[in-house]
């Protein structure tokens, strides 16, 4: 076999305070995620947002020029012109790939350990239907031969790939002993990322290797206990800081050295969970406004009033954006079921009903126009000092 002083198959990385502190606080906002309800409907919102800026994340750091917009066209069912249709195949599976891996793990609570199958099944499922657009056989680890160059990265030759991933699975389950269930979180993620750190020194595949490489780590992940809502974070990071990205794999070959990749994406981690984080408070606070809005026109304070009159207030309450002002004629124009609600009857209909709703303090003024006022949802919090 080949020599190759970069892959040694030995723990060379440390975590100094900072990196096990900031795997503390991902430890805690995952667990502030998970038990965060949310509605039905946000929840396959944010899931979908998720796995659409996942798989575009992960292709465009290999050259993929979708853009958002063209893989929501994609979700809508629409095809895209010829010319980008084996872009289009890249992308969905991607998106089939993160949709299957999250089904078996979460939904069917199914745990492999790393092997080469399972590396070489997550490959498979990067490289199908795109035909001579992928430059190897989708699934195939290289063999005698097949070697390849990246940039100026030479990865091993294709007659030492075999062995090299056999040795890799089986250092990996020694030094992790995931199977003996007693894993710390942090190690459980520092694990994710030095595999993926070790498939793109292997470079075990002809083609979608990094693919590849961001599958198993997101397997790896989600097996660990990170909410589907936040499955894309390490790919965005990976992607918005592209050149740092491979900088810090190159670092990796140079140094012998896993440490500054392992601190990079673990701030990139942290900070990832802190914006689905705040995404998901956001929508927890905006259905509990809505739920407010409820209480406080079916109460007491709404009593005398008939239900079609309640229910109207309600529909125009819901209306009003909370982070923006709006008058009424723009509100009424932007939503066309106030329109028809308010169809036939006098303007001093609906300036009585906005009133109410000033008196009742859903609704709040400024000149001539207005907005919801969620913000009286942070007087029924709880309080604490300094607050």
């Amino acid at each position: 076999m080949g020599e190759y002083p970069h892959i040694t198959f030995q723990k060379k990385w440390a975590l100094n305070d900072e990196t096990i502190y900031r795997l503390g606080q991902s430890e805690c906002i995952i667990q502030s995620i998970a038990s965060m309800p949310l509605m039905p409907e946000n929840r396959q919102r944010l899931l979908k947002v998720s796995l659409r800026k996942g798989a575009r994340a992960t292709t465009a750091i290999e050259g993929n020029t979708l853009s958002e917009e063209d893989i929501e066209k994609m979700e809508a069912g629409e095809k895209l012109p010829p010319s980008k249709e084996y872009l289009q195949i890249e992308v969905q599976n991607i998106i089939d790939a993160l949709n299957k891996i999250r089904d078996e793990v979460i939904e069917e609570e199914k745990s492999a350990i790393l092997s080469p199958e399972l590396i070489e099944n997550f490959n498979r499922l990067v490289g199908q239907n795109l035909g001579d657009y992928f430059q190897a056989v989708p699934g195939k680890l290289r063999i005698s031969g097949q070697n390849v160059v990246v940039g100026q990265y030479r990865a091993p030759l294709g007659e030492d790939v075999l062995s090299l991933v056999k040795q890799f699975c089986e250092w990996i389950r020694r030094e992790f002993k995931y199977e003996d269930g007693e894993q710390l979180f942090r190690d459980q993620i520092v694990q994710a990322i030095v595999v993926h750190i070790y498939l793109a020194m292997i470079h075990p595949f002809g083609d979608g290797n990094g693919r590849t490489a961001r599958l198993v780590e997101f397997y790896l992940l989600l097996r660990v206990g990170l909410p589907d809502i936040a499955s894309h974070i390490l790919s965005n990071h990976y992607n918005n800081t592209r050149n740092e990205y491979y900088r810090q794999l190159d670092i990796c070959v140079k140094s012998r050295d896993l440490t500054g990749f392992i601190n990079y994406a673990i701030l990139g981690f942290r900070d990832g969970l802190n914006e689905v984080l705040d995404v998901v408070q956001k929508n927890a606070l905006t259905t509990s406004w809505q739920n407010y809005i409820y209480d406080k026109l079916d109460s007491n304070v709404a009593k005398g009033k008939t239900r079609a009159v309640v229910k109207r207030r309600r529909t125009l309450a819901l209306a009003f954006p909370v982070d923006r002002w709006i008058s009424l004629d723009d509100l009424t124009n932007e939503k066309g079921s106030l329109a028809k609600m308010y169809s036939g009857r006098s303007n001093a209909m609906q300036v009585r009903d906005v009133s109410e709703l000033e008196n009742l303090g859903l609704v709040i003024r400024q000149d001539k126009k207005f907005k919801g006022n969620i913000d009286i949802m942070k007087g029924l919090m709880p309080m604490r000092k300094g607050k």
